[in-house]
């Protein structure tokens, strides 16, 4: 199934992505041997795989994640397990095929019809979805690593509960990318939309929940872009410079420039960040001032409240420079 405009493949943005994520799994492979107290396997979910097909012109350990996730695990030190998900049997029949072409360019040999192993790695496929992803295996003694980069953010396919259910298993070392994308055409187009877009604002609130007093949450917003793409990194808080000159860095190769904001230390910023994503101009102007109580309301409250521009005046807007150049001033009936 081809990635939809909200969030799939887009020229260079989703040449960014991948550069993000190809460095994130290079400091996965590089850095975890090298950790005290380090970890003796890297686990990693790939819960919106896809079919593994790039353009022509591109490389495919560079272009795609299952591409990026197989190539550093042909070459890490430590035991991988590469978990690769997908939800739609003709995405998932092409993945299989373009699997079995080419990993055996990396030292992959098939050892089942959905397993594939190189050295003392293994990469598995499951034809079901990423909702769904079962971490049973996963040991304290591993580093977990999860992409969530859906077709659609309707699609979201980590569910609320992946990163408590992960801690749980009392695992040190975890990190998860999440892609998010709500432009002024797509889900900000009217009213209809507001329930879903209250929902991915509960599903970063269930990242802020579970997220453990050694790791940090950082929303990565791409500036003044029409198709508003963001950006939704859990890591250590070890890690926050280094995330932060990896995320500008994929970007500005682009001549594209990131505004980030970390849960923990800019908490207020990282509020603002997301409400922008998901929500109007004219939304926010319903909730101005009541942003926490908003937050905390029940559902069918908070649809009434940000819909409380249309019975009143918005207060005035405080000067303040948007990360995207377009916004729709009002939600259309």
């Amino acid at each position: 199934m081809a990635k939809r405009m909200d969030v799939g493949r887009s020229g260079w943005r989703t040449n960014a992505k991948h550069n993000m994520l190809n460095q994130l799994i290079g400091q996965e492979v590089g850095a975890s041997p090298r950790l005290p107290k380090a970890p003796r396997r890297l686990v990693w979910f790939d819960l919106t795989a896809g079919d593994a097909a790039v353009p022509g012109d591109e490389e495919w350990r560079r272009a795609c994640s299952p591409g990026i996730l197989a190539y550093h695990a042909s070459k890490s030190q430590l035991p991988v397990v590469v978990n690769l998900y997908e939800i739609n049997p003709e995405t998932f029949a092409r993945l299989m095929a373009n699997l079995a072409a080419k990993l055996p360019e990396f030292g992959y040999e098939r050892e089942a019809v959905d397993r594939w192993r190189c050295g003392r790695s293994v990469l598995q496929v499951f034809n079901q979805s990423g909702v769904d992803a079962d971490i049973s295996e996963v040991r304290s003694f591993d580093a977990v690593f999860v992409i969530n980069d859906p077709n659609s953010i309707t699609e979201w396919a980590m569910r609320m509960s992946f990163s408590s259910e992960i801690s749980a298993r009392h695992v040190t070392f975890f990190r998860s990318l999440t892609t998010m994308g709500c432009n002024a055409s797509g889900l900000k187009r009217n009213k209809e939309t507001r329930r879903t877009r209250i929902e991915c604002v509960d599903r970063v609130g269930a990242f802020q929940r579970s997220v453990p007093r050694f790791r940090d949450l950082c929303f990565a917003a791409i500036v003044r872009d029409d198709a508003q793409w963001a950006y939704l990194i859990e890591t250590s808080d070890k890690w926050r410079e280094k995330t932060e000159q990896l995320v500008k860095g994929a970007f500005k190769k682009y001549d594209r420039g990131t505004s980030i904001s970390w849960y923990r230390t800019a908490a207020g910023q990282f509020r603002g960040d997301m409400l922008r994503l998901f929500l109007t101009k004219a939304e926010r102007e319903g909730i101005r001032g009541q942003e926490d109580r908003w937050l905390t309301a029940p559902l069918a409250e908070r649809i009434e409240m940000i819909g409380a521009f249309e019975d009143a005046p918005a207060p005035e807007a405080p000067v303040q420079m948007g990360l995207w150049s377009t916004d729709v001033e009002e939600t259309p009936a």
